[in-house]
């Protein structure tokens, strides 16, 4: 059982929706035509060059005006867009002109019209010799063009010809001139035309070339468009994929073309002036034989005492002969040329009209019919009226159309014999007793709406994109219970994007477990709805749709023009055979807009989920919007992670990171990759981010509409993303691969810093070692050393970059600040030795890898180190003895010169004896174990090298500080002593003195060495 009872839910056969409703106005007959005629608002205008003024009338003002043509203006252009109606009314003055039998009338239909077939039109009505001849030549010249590959070479190597021989005109401005020179020399078009690399442009199936000479030899197609075909600048602006192979001409003058507008658009009227001899030469007949076609033809029924009538349904399909039309339908009889009167009714396109005719038409036009309304010109016409003739045509059928037509009988009107007519009319609509079914006029205006430019009516848009499909592609949808369908919502969708504006109002609309359902409830209300917002319609469309209505929504009443004024008696549900009467229930006031009061991100979060288009400003903040409600709920601030920022900072070396604007995408190529997706086509996410925008704006869940069971799922679904993302973010507890590698780089780096808790044994101390800080480094005196540590301290530096991987994989902390907890246990697994060479999980992003691979390979290139700590540690091998008592024999020695008057002034003694001061008694023996662990230095492992190189090197430098000065006041006084006479005191010093020099030799050497290399630091 139906709505119908046992008929069918659809009151039409799918079938019949093709046939009633073709793409081309010619093809049905002419009962279904007249059974679908609707009288479609005309503006008259009485004067040809004027598009200001005119009265509205209707084809029956035409119908006179073609009965009263008088002889001297015997045109009468119908213009308009295309699809606005012109080929209809000429079908419809076919059929309603009463010719008399002193009238030839001669139809050009525009489709499937060739050349040859209009010539052949015009001839059947000739009986001259001279016809007879013209007859021939058609013949014989269409045969010879057949081929078309053939004609169209022809037409480009005749258009080549003619450009070259005729196109410099010398009309225009001089500027104009040299351009048209360039264009029509040998170097410019003709060159382009005949080139072999720019063939396959120019002839291209969808060219006006290939175009053209398709139309000639077998007309118009239903897809052609009704502008007369021909160069546009758009066809020169020519590329191909290999420039090189080209003429060097036609190369030069497609350059020229492709960077100057102007200049293609004058090469294109060059072209299409030189179109109509070209067509004429190539298909052997052309506008002087129409011409003279036409002028023989009037010359034979003049004698015959008849006159002609010529309806032409597309002017622009005499593209390339128009010229001999135009001559021939403007050429007024004469004493000498006695020619039978002749009316031309011609649909044309606007702008062929106004800049193509020749001003001898706009002389010979008696009235102008324009079917573009202007913008102050309003006349009273009802779409719903239009698509009422159809839908009844299509219920009928059109055998039984036809069938009528033949008795002469009324056009039926199938509603008369519903079963459920009357409701049908009080829920759907009708017009003068035929129902909108399956429309509404509602429906039929946001149909109608989603198809037009603008506010116009263009009656073939109509028919082909909103009346046929539905008609024959969802009668069977309908049958089976599943209309509105989604075909229905996909061509119309952008009539109703106003209705049902948001995601929440959908949801209201829902049923529960039955999605698909709770969709066509959708389209329905969306469509079918009067208001905004949900609501169940009249009961009478639930029950067609079968869709019941739901409980808890109010039912708004559409405001149709039959709609009784009393209640309808309604049976209550209980089965009783007492009627009740229920009051209609009263209609909801008008609501404001809906996007009056909402925030502006929660409009862009509509539209988006309407039409998927979002603007990158609203998308970044939306995105921030979410990122902060998972951030909440991740917990990264009570579990691992350190600094929450380490998470979110959206760097390559904290990936896997859960960042704004690279973890959460809103559509796009990344909705598979992202760490949150969100589809507008997802209705749940988008519920959820449409009422986070909301509490974002308002600030609070109690300012948001519904906002109590909007938090509640916005809570549930952050926590789902939440946990979607710590399955990504957090470390697994089992996986120490990573914290082995970066443990290890860090404890090298520690080595090399000399934190002395990086070479105990026990695990807690080297991990403390992981994050102490460095001790003060000393001066630098061994550059080396100084760079490669200084490299480890640098904020920026490896060290500081793989803390922060640490502490993110195995700190905890508690609200804002810095970790205050590690995860130790862990930690000291990690410190194992057999975790250092520990394979790289595959996640561990890149820099984290090189920061650790850099850090071990410094760490164990030490050998400019080794030689550093060389120059540095001077040989105490020979001094003989402590240095305290080396430097005590040369205090002594230089204070008794000094008695003597013997001494230098260059002699500091007492700066020698604050140098020997401050030489420490351990300090021989530190410089000695330096120096044999330096010896040692090929033996030694990583760790003992660094250990080595981290040595205090304090005890060297102080010895060097008293030795310099020594050694330079014992090579003072040995030059004073030598320059005086000898004396036994002085042999006895001079002895003392050399005993001294042969000590210290060795001691003086290396001294100096090192203070040589180092710049005498």
């Amino acid at each position: 059982m139906t709505w119908r009872g046992t008929l069918p839910a659809a009151c039409w056969e799918a079938d019949e929706a093709p046939a009633v409703i073709p793409v081309e106005a010619e093809s049905t007959s002419n009962g279904v035509f007249l059974a679908t005629h609707t009288s479609i608002p005309i503006l008259l205008r009485d004067r040809v060059d004027s598009a200001v003024g005119g009265t509205i009338v209707d084809e029956h003002s035409l119908q006179r005006a073609v009965e009263e043509l008088p002889a001297d203006q015997p045109i009468i252009p119908i213009l308009g867009k295309s699809g606005t109606g012109k080929s209809h009314l000429i079908r419809w003055l076919r059929i309603n002109l009463k010719p008399n039998g002193a009238t030839r009338l001669i139809f050009v239909p525009k489709h499937r019209m060739s050349l040859r077939g209009i010539l052949e039109l015009i001839l059947e009505h000739a009986t001259s010799e001279r016809a007879a001849e013209l007859r021939a030549k058609v013949a014989a010249a269409s045969d010879a063009a057949a081929d078309e590959t053939t004609a169209q070479l022809r037409l480009r190597n005749e258009l080549a010809v003619l450009v070259e021989t005729r196109g410099a005109d010398k009309d225009g401005t001089p500027e104009e001139n040299d351009l048209r020179a360039f264009l029509a020399s040998a170097e410019g078009l003709p060159a382009l035309l005949g080139d072999p690399v720019f063939r396959r442009r120019l002839l291209a199936d969808n060219g006006p070339i290939a175009r053209l000479v398709r139309e000639k030899l077998s007309g118009k197609g239903s897809e052609d468009k009704e502008d007369a075909f021909g160069f546009t600048a758009a066809d020169l602006d020519l590329s191909v994929d290999d420039v090189s192979k080209a003429g060097v001409d036609a190369a030069s003058v497609a350059s020229a073309l492709a960077s100057d507008a102007p200049l293609r658009d004058l090469a294109a009227k060059m072209l299409n002036e030189q179109l109509g001899p070209a067509v004429s030469e190539v298909f052997g007949i052309g506008g002087d034989d129409l011409k003279q076609l036409l002028v023989e033809l009037r010359l034979d029924l003049h004698r015959q005492g008849l006159e002609l009538l010529l309806l032409i349904e597309d002017f622009s399909i005499f593209q390339g002969i128009q010229g001999g039309l135009i001559d021939a339908i403007t050429l007024l009889p004469t004493e000498t040329l006695a020619l039978c009167p002749m009316r031309v009714v011609m649909a044309v396109t606007t702008g062929y009209f106004v800049n193509q005719m020749p001003e001898t038409v706009y002389t010979r036009t008696y009235k102008v019919f324009d079917l573009e309304l202007p913008a102050d010109k309003t006349a009273p016409f009802d779409p719903a009226r239009f698509a009422a003739r159809y839908l009844n045509a299509v219920r009928v059928g059109s055998q039984e159309i036809d069938k009528h037509r033949t008795h002469e009988g009324p056009e039926p009107n199938h509603c008369l014999q519903c079963p459920v007519q009357e409701k049908c009319h009080q829920a759907f609509g009708e017009v003068e007793g035929v129902g909108l079914f399956p429309f509404s006029r509602t429906a039929l205006d946001r149909a109608i709406r989603s198809q037009s430019k603008g506010d116009t009516f263009i009656a073939r848009d109509v028919l082909t994109r909103v009346l046929r499909p539905v008609l024959h592609r969802d009668q069977t949808e309908l049958d089976e219970g599943r209309f509105p369908s989604t075909g229905f919502e996909s061509d119309f969708r952008t009539g109703a994007l106003d209705i049902l504006d948001n995601v929440e109002d959908q949801v209201r609309l829902r049923t529960p477990g039955d999605p698909e359902l709770s969709e066509r409830r959708v389209r329905m209300v969306r469509f079918w709805g009067p208001g905004h917002g949900p609501q169940n319609l009249h009961p009478t469309i639930h029950e067609a749709f079968a869709i019941p209505p739901l409980p808890d929504l109010i039912t708004e009443q559409q405001t149709l023009p039959h709609q009784p004024s009393a209640p309808e008696p309604v049976r209550p549900l209980d089965g009783a055979q007492t009627p009740v009467v229920v009051d209609p229930p009263t209609p909801p006031s008008v609501r404001p807009s809906p996007a009056a009061s909402k925030p502006t991100l929660v409009q862009a979060v509509d539209e988006w989920h309407k039409t998927g288009q979002l603007v990158q400003s609203h998308r970044n903040d939306l995105r921030k919007i979410v990122h902060t409600a998972v951030i909440g709920c991740l917990g990264l601030e009570y579990g691992f992670g350190g600094d929450s920022g380490d998470w979110t900072k959206g760097k390559a070396e904290f990936k896997p990171s859960f960042d704004a604007s690279t973890s959460i995408t809103l559509d796009g190529s990344a909705l598979q990759t992202a760490l949150i997706s969100i589809d507008h086509r997802n209705v749940e996410d988008v519920r959820v981010l449409r009422a986070l925008a909301w509490v974002n704006a308002r600030g609070s869940w109690e300012d948001v509409p519904q906002g109590d069971a909007l938090q509640s799922l916005c809570v549930n679904r952050a926590q789902e993303w939440a946990d979607s993302v710590s399955a990504v973010l957090l470390p697994s507890e089992d996986d120490d691969a990573e914290l082995g590698r970066l443990a290890h780089a860090l404890l090298s780096v520690s080595k090399a810093l000399g934190i002395p808790e990086s070479y105990r044994s026990d695990t807690l101390s080297r991990v403390k070692a992981l994050f102490a800080s460095p001790p003060k480094l000393a001066d630098p005196v061994r550059p080396h050393m100084r760079q490669l540590q200084d490299r480890f301290v640098d904020p920026a530096a490896e060290r500081s970059l793989l803390q922060q991987r640490l502490l993110r994989l195995t700190s905890y902390r508690q609200g804002a600040g810095k970790p205050l907890a590690i995860d130790l246990p862990r930690l000291e697994r990690a410190m194992r030795d057999d975790a250092a060479e520990a394979p790289w999980p595959e996640h561990v992003p890149e820099p984290i890898r090189k920061a650790a691979d850099d850090i071990q390979k410094r760490t164990t290139m030490l050998d400019p180190m080794l030689d550093e700590s060389r120059r540095l540690v001077p040989d105490v091998s020979d001094l003989g003895g402590d240095v305290a008592h080396v430097a005590q024999a040369l205090n002594t020695l230089l204070s008794d010169l000094a008695a003597l008057g013997q001494s230098a002034n260059s002699i500091n003694l007492p700066a020698l004896r604050d140098a020997a001061k401050s030489v420490k008694p351990s300090d021989l023996k530190k410089v000695t174990d330096l120096t044999e662990g330096l010896d040692a230095w090929p033996t030694l492992t990583a760790d003992q090298r660094l250990r080595l190189m981290n040595l205090d090197e304090r005890p060297a430098l102080r010895i060097r500080t008293w030795l310099e000065p020594a050694l330079q006041a014992v090579k003072v006084l040995e030059q004073k002593l030598q320059a005086g006479p000898a004396s036994e005191v002085q042999r006895e010093y001079d002895e003392t003195l050399q005993r001294l020099v042969a000590g210290l030799e060795t001691l003086s050497r290396e001294v100096m060495d090192m203070a040589g290399d180092e710049g005498g630091a």
